[in-house]
């Protein structure tokens, strides 16, 4: 390890010894009025191959100053502005290397806005207001590249293991194509999928719905959003990716997609079927489909995953998975757009875990030790799409359909015994459940906009319906023995039932908007959302008698109904001029509940009435500051469950009766994010958090008695609160075909949880700080090298003292090393090692997570073979400990451990008659 660290640190020193610095400065300006042009693009391109060298933008006096180091000596210096024309100057920097342009005058395109096509070269970098946009093929990737590539090399922008994507901090919700959706919401199949080839442009805003973009109102404060546009060159043809796969322990892997464009219409169509924990279909041009699977065992401590709405996996297992899509979108010139999204899902999963829980109580403690072993299966439909109708320049309707549809079948076994503090048994519990359940979701979002003649001014509506059902059976049964105080066995408890489960909900909201422009800067906003529920549930529980005759219980068995409505009234101001932009909007949220239970013939109403406040602020500073705060209150009722003064029984151990007399829990959220990314420097940071108070939470009182059977009702308590913070510093320096770079970033948690233990109320503080660090470098076309390195502390205290205080340290260091020399091999090696502190002696307590892969392109780079390897050590595990406020557990579950797998990949394309990677214009 220290030769390879000394190692990295040569390649590094040389990089930048050897670095050739320059300046460029110069002031940039209108030909005609002399006005400073704020945020034009700078940048410098070798003349030779056209290779991005440096860029940036000038400021707000339209001062700017290119630097950076090249080997290069002929250069190109390109300044850009929309609707102006470029203007470009050739440099030989071998007869000096502090250039000072002076004043640059750019004039007006007159061609360019009159909608003429001017051929020129597109800047790398361009700010349009709130959209910051880059140009895909100013960034230096492999031949092969995908989205993914083209993503880390942007300034700002994280790409994880996982594949979660983050703007300065901000954490990327979805990625359109064209503007549509590319496969519902989930950015993954765009990121792995998209070649970099097709791509033309990679914008980045603020994450809003359909709704918010009709309004002009602020989107979600935390969250980007990211549309690629496609080259129109290559918007018509076709590309495909094609995987099979097969190795040790019967393991195998196939996937496939294939896309279609054909200017407005798009179609692609994707499929997979593997025994690996792996949605398949995000593809990892490194490991294939292993290389997700991998990282969630090890990151999240549990071999699930999801896409799409469709998960699988979940708590440790293994799962054998099969799905489908189709994604399909069209345009009928300006009036009409519309797509469709098709997934189907299938799952197989294998479960096992054994686990130790403590559990504190104010006057003893006692420790139950459990296992559990299940297997379920499932199928799940899910149909989406869009439908935007234009009928002219002012108006425009938007309605969004979804429908989902599933069955599930589950088969679980457990048993468990819970002893005192002296060892001694005190109780011991088996249970088996065999159940099935259909469930049906259809849902539809719309919203209509009609702007008016008067400028700024626009009104419309916008809301949803749905409607839910799910219908399941469980054949349950469980036998309980407990012990006297001589550790006899007493009679034992038994419930053998079958539990029919009906439950139906229907829910509207609508909200009509009036937005008028009150000034240049200033503008009002009126608003009135509507919302109705209603849901209806039957449960019919059943107990075989000695004789296996089903009798109905009437006592565990309800029959209610639960109405809900909501008005909230509410009035807004938004100021937007210059850098600041400030949004405020105040009302009342008015809230009630009624329900009824037939066959108790009891019933309850509950009415809720509470303030309802928005403010969000935005502002730019300098040519790469921007700062937001957001405020939001929000209300939640309590669910039915803890309202409904029913006794639940499912679980002999927890016998659960609701609280009709909680109130609705009130919470006050503040978020903010600043950032600075300088890309003259290729330096910047950024920092952020969230904190979240709340009154009248629902909190659990659960009572244990003598035999530890606990029963739980819920009450409201007040005062808790969490928050975290996170800052980041990266810091890059780039030399034409390499590059070496660093990340710092520091997170941190606190929070304060109140709740009871027996009745005793107590409250619990809890910290963790995580400092990590990330190394890369990078020899465009030879190797790769990623190094990270992170240490968490934590820390809980009660105040109480029958609970003992958690204090641990947990540490992970990874290594990510790809390498494309010789030509047409890739070797990749990635580890990860975890050292967990908060985990006892009765489990493994820390792992080195280590995959492989190798292989060889062949077929002018279309075709590979790979041989890849799955936990080459044999140490991955799936061990946690999981810290609530009255107990203590550790748990170990089934994963999937080490297998071999060679593969083949086949990769076709054709764009405008020829394939964009086949020089010879041929297959």
């Amino acid at each position: 390890m220290r030769l390879f660290l000394a190692t990295i640190f040569i390649m590094a020193f040389s990089c930048t010894l050897q670095a050739q610095q320059f300046s460029i400065k110069g002031i940039v300006q209108d030909s005609i009025t002399n006005e400073k042009l704020l945020s034009a693009t700078i940048y410098m391109e070798s003349v030779k191959d056209s290779t991005l060298i440096a860029y940036s933008i000038t400021d707000a006096e339209g001062i700017f100053n290119l630097t950076g180091n090249t080997g290069y000596e002929k250069v190109s210096f390109i300044a850009s502005f929309q609707g102006y024309k470029n203007y470009t100057k050739t440099f030989n920097l071998n007869n000096g290397r502090d250039i000072d342009l002076g004043v640059i005058s750019l004039s007006s395109d007159i061609e360019s806005l009159n909608s003429i096509v001017v051929k020129a070269r597109k800047a790398p970098i361009t700010v349009k207001k709130d959209t910051l946009e880059f140009n895909a093929k100013s960034f230096n990737t492999k031949a092969d590249a995908t989205l993914e590539d083209v993503m880390k090399e942007l300034p700002g922008v994280k790409v994880d293991k996982d594949g979660k994507i983050t703007v300065n901090g901000k954490e990327v919700s979805k990625i359109l194509v064209n503007g549509k959706e590319f496969f519902g919401d989930d950015p993954q199949i765009a990121l792995k999928n998209l070649p970099k080839e097709i791509i033309d442009k990679i914008q980045v805003t603020e994450s809003k719905t359909d709704a918010q973009k009709a309004t002009g109102e602020a989107g979600d404060a935390n969250a980007s959003e990211i549309n690629i546009t496609i080259d129109e060159d290559k918007n018509k043809g076709w590309f495909s990716r094609l995987t099979a796969g097969a190795g040790t322990d019967d393991r195998y892997s196939t996937s496939g997609i294939v896309n279609y464009f054909n200017n407005d219409f798009k179609l692609s169509v994707l499929g997979s079927s593997n025994n690996i924990n792996s949605p398949g279909f995000s593809f990892d041009e490194i490991y294939d489909a292993m290389g997700s699977s991998a990282y969630s065992i090890s990151r999240s401590s549990n071999g699930s995953f999801g896409i799409n709405g469709q998960n699988f996996g979940g708590s440790g297992g293994i799962t054998s998975s099969d799905s489908a899509g189709l994604n399909m979108s069209n345009d009928w010139g300006n009036t009409v757009s519309a797509s469709l999204n098709y997934f189907y899902g299938g799952n197989d999963t294998e479960s096992a875990s054994d686990s130790r829980r403590e559990t504190f109580l104010p006057d003893r403690t006692f420790v139950t030790e459990s296992s559990n072993r299940g297997n379920r299966n499932g199928d799940s439909h899910r149909i989406s799409g869009r439908i935007e109708v234009k009928p002219d320049t002012l108006t425009s309707f938007n309605v969004r359909p979804n429908i989902n549809l599933s069955s599930n079948f589950s088969n679980n076994t457990s048993a468990s015994t819970s002893s005192n503090d002296s060892g001694d048994i005190i109780n011991d519990v088996s249970t088996s459940s065999v159940s099935d359940s259909d469930n049906q979701s259809l849902a539809a979002n719309f919203y209509f906009s009609r702007r008016t003649q008067e400028k700024g001014t626009y009104f419309g509506f916008y809301g949803n319906v749905n409607r839910n059902k799910n219908d399941s059976q469980s054949d349950f049964n469980s036998t309980r023995i407990t012990f006297d105080d001589i550790g006899n066995p007493e009679t034992p408890v038994i419930q053998d039932q079958l539990i029919n489960n009906n439950t139906e909900r229907n829910s509207l909201s609508f909200t009509p908007y009036l937005n008028k422009k009150l000034t240049d800067a200033l503008g009002l906003s009126v608003n009135y959302n509507v919302e109705s529920g209603n849901e209806e549930n039957t449960r019919s529980i059943f107990d075989r008698d000695g004789s296996g005759n089903l009798v109905f219980n009437n006592t565990l068995s309800n029959d209610y109904e639960v109405k809900n409505t909501q008005q909230r009234p509410s009035l807004g101001l938004r100021y937007n001029k210059g850098d600041l932009r400030l949004d405020v909007s105040a009302g009342i949220i008015h809230q009630t509940l009624e329900s009824e239970d037939v066959l108790l013939n009891t019933s309850f109403d509950k009415e809720f009435t509470d303030p309802y406040l928005r403010a969000y602020i935005n502002y730019k500073f300098g040519k790469f500051g921007r700062m937001y705060i957001n405020y939001s209150n929000s209300i939640n009722i309590p669910s039915v469950r803890q309202l409904q003064p029913v006794e639940d029984r499912t679980n002999p151990q927890n016998i659960i009766i609701g609280n009709p007399d909680l109130d609705a829990s009130q919470r006050h959220n503040v978020y903010f994010n600043l950032s600075k990314y300088d890309w003259e420097q290729g330096s910047g940071f950024y920092s952020g958090g969230g904190f979240t108070y709340t009154d009248n939470s629902v909190a659990a009182i659960t009572t244990t008695d003598d035999d530890l059977i606990r029963t739980t009702t819920y009450t409201n308590i007040d005062g808790e609160y969490n928050g975290y913070l996170y800052t980041s510093y990266s810091k890059t320096w780039k030399k034409d075909d390499r590059s070496i770079g660093f990340d710092f970033g520091i997170d941190g948690n606190i929070s304060l949880n109140k709740g009871f233990t027996n009745e005793v109320a107590f409250q619990s503080e809890s910290y963790s700080f995580t400092p990590e660090l990330t190394f890369e470098y990078s020899l465009q076309d030879y190797i790769d090298v990623e190094l990270e390195y992170a240490i968490s502390a934590n820390r809980t205290q009660f105040d109480i003292e029958s609970i003992t205080d958690q204090e641990f340290v947990n540490h992970r260091a990874a290594i990510d090393i790809t390498t494309s020399w010789p030509e047409h091999v890739i070797l990749g090696i990635r580890g990860e090692y975890n050292k967990f502190g908060n985990i006892t002696g009765d489990f493994d307590d820390d792992s080195f997570v280590l995959i492989g892969s190798l292989g060889y392109k062949f077929l002018k780079d279309k075709a590979t073979v790979k041989l890849k390897a799955y936990d080459i050590l044999n140490q991955i595990i799936d061990t946690r400990r999981s810290i609530t406020q009255d107990f203590v557990a550790d748990t170990s579950s089934l994963v999937l451990q080490q297998y071999f797998m060679l593969s083949f990949t086949y990769k076709l394309s054709k764009f405008g008659g020829k394939d964009p990677n086949d020089n010879d214009n041929g297959f």
